[in-house]
C-alpha cells in the first residue's frame, strides 16, 4: 500500500470514527464512504475548490438576461469547479433557479462532478426575493414558543431547499446582552437558556429531527461562536472583554444545546477575545468547540473574516498567514466575497508550509455534507416547486401566528386596550413607522407585507374610519431594507409642519395609534464607517417624544407600538401614555397581528426576551447578575421593564410552588409545582417561568437563572398546575476550571410571570 492509499485510507477510518458533521448524531456510513472514495480521486487544485464560498458578484457578470450562464467563462474563473456559492437573494425565484441548474449542468461538464452547495441566510425566513418573512429574531424569542419556532424555521428550510439552498447561516445563538449593538436583532434573547431553546428548535427546523436532513430541508450553520453579541461599547466586530469562566457559563451554553440537537455547521465570529480573533483560537475552536463540545461537524468562516486576521487584526503579515491558521484550526470554507485566503492552499502546500491532509481533512467535510444533503442524487431544481412552496398560504398563516404571539403588553393603564370598535367613529394612525413595512435585517428586496396603516384599515371595513398622518421622520430618507437608507435629518422647518398635521389629524379622531421607534437605517449590522448602526445612545431618535408630547396635548386616549431592532429607553412614553405595545419587528403579517391585538381578536400573550432598560448608563442591564452588582445608582432603581415580562387582556394568579422532595442526590431530579388562574374575563395564555438561585457555591453564581419555561392556555376562572422537572443538568454550571460539576448545597426554585415577579421554594442537593 503507497503512501497517497495509506492517507486516504485512514482518512476513511476518522471519518468512520468520528462520525462527522452531524453534531453527536450518527451519520449513516455510506455518506463518509462515498466522500472518502471521491476524495481519493482529486487533484489538490480540485479539493482547495470545494473550500471557497464565493458571492453571486463573482458569477453575475457571466450571467444574461434569461440566466442562462456562460461556461467558457465559468471555465476561465472556475477550471476545476464551483464549490460553494450564495446566489443573490434579489433574484427573481425563477430566474434564481435557472442560474442555479446552470451552475450544477457546468458542474457536470467537468473531470469529476461534484454539485454546487447552494448557501444562504435564514435568519427569520429565507432570505430570497419573495420568500415569507418571519418576525426578527429578537421578536421571535418573545414569543417563548418553541414548537412555534421550529415550524418556521422548518418553513424557512422548505422555502430554501426548494430553490437548491441546502445550507443555512442561521441560527444565531449570540446573547442580546449589550442593545447599543445594531445586530441584538438577530438574537433570540439575553438569557442563555431561552437562546438555547429557540436555538435547539431552530436546529430541529431546519434539519429535521433524526440528524439526516431529507430534501426538504438544510444544514443549520451556527453563529457566531461566540461572546459576538456582546462586544465593547456596542461596536460591531470590536474585542470581547469576557473571561472564559463566564463564556462557558452563559455565551457557549446555547450552542453546546445546538450540538447536541445535531447542529451539522458552526460559524465563529469576528471579534477577538483576550488578543486572539476567534478564527484563529486554538482554545476556542479546537479545545472547547471539538473537545469540549464534542462537535465534529463544518466550520465556515465569516465573510471575509480569515482575511481580516492580517487587514484588521494584523496578526499574520500575508493573507497566505491567516490561511495557515485557518486551516490548522479546521475552518473548512473560506466564506468571501471573491477572492480570499484559501486561494493560497495550493502554494502553501506545495512550498510544504502545510501538510496536504489538512487540506484533504477540510475537503472530506465538504463532501460528506454534499453526501449527506443528497446532492449528487438531486435532480434539476423545479420552478413550479419553487413558485408553490414560496410564501405559501400555510406559511403565510404561520407567519400571523409567529407575529400575533411576539407581541409584547407593557402598559395597559385604564383598560385603554382592547379598543371596543363598536364605539369608534374615528381612529387615527400616526407616526413614522405606520406606513410602510419594516423588518430588519437580513430580508429581501423587494418587501411586501402588511404595514400598521394596512392592518388597521383592513379591519376597519365597515366599522370606522381611519386617518393617517406621519407625524415626523427619522431620517429624510428612511429605508427599511438594511443594506440602504441614509441617516440624514428632516429640516426643524419640515418636522413642525409634519408635527402640526399629526396635531391635527389626532384632534379628528376617538383614539390615536401611534408607530414609533426605531428602523433598521440606525439598528444594522455595521459594516464600515459608511455604514454604521450602532449607537451610543438608546433614546428615541428624532422629534418622537415631541410628536408624542405634542399627540397626549390633545386629550385623546393613545396607544404606542414600538418598533425596532434592540431595547429602547423610552422613558417619557413609559410615564405618559397610557398603552403600550413592543413590537419589535413582526414580519410580513405584522399589521393584520397589531390590529388583531388592538382590537381584542387576539389577548396579547408574548414576554419579552431582553431587559429593556431606563439608561444606556444602566448597561449591562440583563436580570441574571452577578451578586456583586448589588448597587442601584443614584436616583435609578431597576429597568424600565423587566426580563419576561407582558401583560394580557386578562390576569393571572400564582400559588406559592410546590415541591416534591427537599432532599436529592446529584443525579436525581425534583419536581416544582405551582396552580395559574385566570382570575379575569378573558380566555388568555400566560407564560410560567422557572428560575433557580444557587445559594452557595465555589465561584461566583448569578443571582438566578432562567431554567424551563412553559406556555399554557386558560378560559376564565380555569387553573392549571403546572410541574417543571429540574434535572441534573439545570443545576451544574462550569466551576472555576471549567469543569461541569453539581455542587452540594442549598437551591431554591423560583416560578412567576417574570423575572422579577416570582415565588419560591428551597431544596438540598446532598454530596
Amino acid at each position: 500500500m503507497n503512501k497517497l492509499t495509506l492517507r486516504f485510507f485512514l482518512l476513511f477510518l476518522v471519518c468512520s470514527g468520528e462520525c462527522l458533521l452531524a453534531g453527536n448524531k450518527t451519520v449513516p456510513p455510506p455518506a463518509a464512504e462515498r466522500a472518502a472514495k471521491l476524495l481519493s480521486q482529486m487533484s489538490l487544485s480540485e479539493k482547495t475548490a470545494q473550500l471557497k464560498n464565493c458571492s453571486y458578484d463573482v458569477i453575475k457578470p457571466f450571467v444574461d438576461a434569461n440566466g442562462n450562464v456562460n461556461p467558457d467563462s465559468l471555465k476561465k474563473h472556475f477550471p476545476t469547479g464551483v464549490g460553494c456559492i450564495g446566489l443573490s437573494y434579489s433574484l427573481d425565484p425563477v430566474f434564481y433557479v435557472k442560474v442555479a441548474n446552470h451552475l450544477r449542468q457546468y458542474n457536470k461538464s467537468l473531470r469529476i462532478n461534484i454539485p454546487p452547495l447552494f448557501i444562504g441566510e435564514g435568519l427569520h425566513g429565507f432570505v430570497a426575493n419573495g420568500a415569507t418573512v418571519f418576525p426578527q429574531a429578537i421578536a421571535l424569542g418573545c414569543t417563548w414558543d418553541t414548537d412555534l419556532l421550529e415550524r418556521v424555521f422548518d418553513a424557512t428550510a422548505v422555502e430554501a431547499s426548494a430553490r437548491g439552498a441546502r445550507q443555512l447561516f442561521s441560527p444565531v445563538l449570540d446573547l442580546a446582552r449589550e442593545p447599543r449593538f445594531g445586530r441584538t436583532e438577530e438574537m433570540y434573547s439575553e438569557d442563555a437558556y431561552l437562546a438555547s431553546m429557540c436555538g435547539q428548535a431552530a436546529v430541529w427546523g431546519f434539519q429535521g429531527r433524526n440528524g439526516q436532513p431529507d430534501d426538504k430541508h438544510v444544514a443549520a450553520t451556527l453563529k457566531h461562536f461566540v461572546g459576538h453579541g456582546q462586544p465593547e461599547g456596542g461596536r460591531n466586530t470590536a474585542p470581547i472583554d469576557i473571561s472564559r469562566y463566564d463564556l462557558m457559563n452563559s455565551h457557549i451554553l446555547p450552542f453546546e444545546k445546538a450540538i447536541k440537537a445535531g447542529a451539522m455547521c458552526v460559524m465563529p465570529s469576528y471579534n477577538e477575545i483576550g488578543g486572539e480573533p476567534n478564527h484563529a483560537s486554538k482554545w476556542l475552536l479546537n479545545d472547547i468547540l471539538r473537545g469540549k463540545l464534542g462537535f465534529k461537524g463544518l466550520i465556515v468562516a465569516d465573510q471575509d473574516a480569515l482575511r481580516e486576521m492580517y487587514k484588521t487584526h494584523k496578526i499574520v503579515p500575508t493573507l497566505a498567514g491567516a490561511a495557515k491558521i485557518a486551516i490548522q484550526n479546521r475552518i473548512a470554507v473560506d466564506l468571501r466575497y471573491a477572492t480570499g485566503a484559501y486561494d493560497e492552499l495550493e502554494d502553501l502546500v506545495k512550498s510544504g508550509e502545510i501538510s496536504e491532509s489538512l487540506v484533504d481533512e477540510a475537503t472530506l467535510k465538504v463532501l460528506t455534507l454534499k453526501y449527506q444533503l443528497g446532492l449528487f442524487d438531486q435532480n434539476d431544481i423545479s420552478e413550479k416547486e419553487v413558485l408553490k412552496v414560496t410564501n405559501s398560504p400555510e406559511h403565510k398563516a404561520l407567519a400571523l401566528e409567529a407575529a400575533r404571539k411576539s407581541l409584547v403588553l407593557l402598559k395597559n393603564e385604564s383598560n385603554t386596550l382592547p379598543l371596543d370598535s363598536a364605539k369608534l367613529k374615528t381612529i387615527a394612525v400616526i407616526g413614522p413607522l405606520a406606513k410602510g413595512v419594516h423588518y430588519g435585517g437580513y430580508t429581501a428586496e423587494p418587501r411586501k407585507g402588511i404595514d400598521v396603516l394596512d392592518g388597521v384599515t383592513r379591519f376597519s371595513k365597515g366599522r370606522f374610519n381611519v386617518l393617517y398622518a406621519e407625524g415626523c421622520k427619522i431620517a429624510l430618507e428612511e429605508s427599511s431594507f438594511w443594506e440602504n437608507g441614509r441617516q440624514t435629518p428632516n429640516s426643524p422647518e419640515n418636522e413642525a409642519i409634519l408635527i402640526s398635521q399629526a396635531v391635527e389629524t389626532a384632534a379628528k379622531s376617538d383614539v390615536v395609534v401611534l408607530a414609533i421607534g426605531e428602523t433598521v437605517s440606525f439598528c444594522r449590522e455595521a459594516w464600515s464607517d459608511e455604514h454604521t448602526g450602532d449607537r451610543e445612545s438608546l433614546e428615541l431618535l428624532g422629534n418622537q417624544n415631541k410628536l408624542v408630547a405634542e399627540i397626549l396635548k390633545t386629550g385623546k386616549p393613545v396607544v404606542v407600538l414600538m418598533f425596532g431592532g434592540r431595547p429602547l429607553t423610552f422613558n417619557y412614553v413609559a410615564e405618559n401614555v397610557p398603552a403600550i405595545v413592543q413590537v419589535f419587528y413582526p414580519g410580513q403579517e405584522g399589521g393584520t397581528a397589531i390590529a388583531d391585538v388592538l382590537f381584542g381578536k387576539v389577548n396579547p400573550s408574548g414576554k419579552l426576551s431582553v431587559t429593556i432598560p431606563k439608561s444606556v448608563g444602566q448597561l449591562p442591564c440583563y436580570y441574571s447578575r452577578k451578586p456583586s452588582r448589588m448597587r442601584n445608582y443614584v436616583g435609578l432603581n431597576g429597568p424600565l421593564y423587566p426580563f419576561g415580562f407582558g401583560l394580557s387582556y386578562t390576569s393571572f394568579q400564582y400559588s406559592s410552588p410546590k415541591i416534591d422532595k427537599t432532599k436529592i442526590g446529584k443525579t436525581e431530579s425534583v419536581q416544582v409545582s405551582v396552580d395559574v388562574t385566570n382570575m379575569g374575563k378573558k380566555a388568555g395564555d400566560e407564560v410560567v417561568q422557572l428560575y433557580i438561585s444557587d445559594k452557595v457555591s465555589s465561584a461566583a453564581r448569578p443571582v438566578k437563572e432562567l431554567k424551563d419555561f412553559a406556555r399554557v392556555s386558560l378560559q376564565p376562572g380555569q387553573t392549571k398546575t403546572v410541574t417543571f422537572t429540574v434535572t441534573p443538568d439545570k443545576l451544574e454550571y462550569y466551576n472555576a476550571d471549567l469543569e461541569k460539576v453539581i455542587e452540594p448545597g442549598t437551591f431554591e426554585a423560583l416560578v412567576g410571570s417574570d423575572s422579577e415577579t416570582l415565588k419560591g421554594v428551597s431544596f438540598e442537593v446532598t454530596k
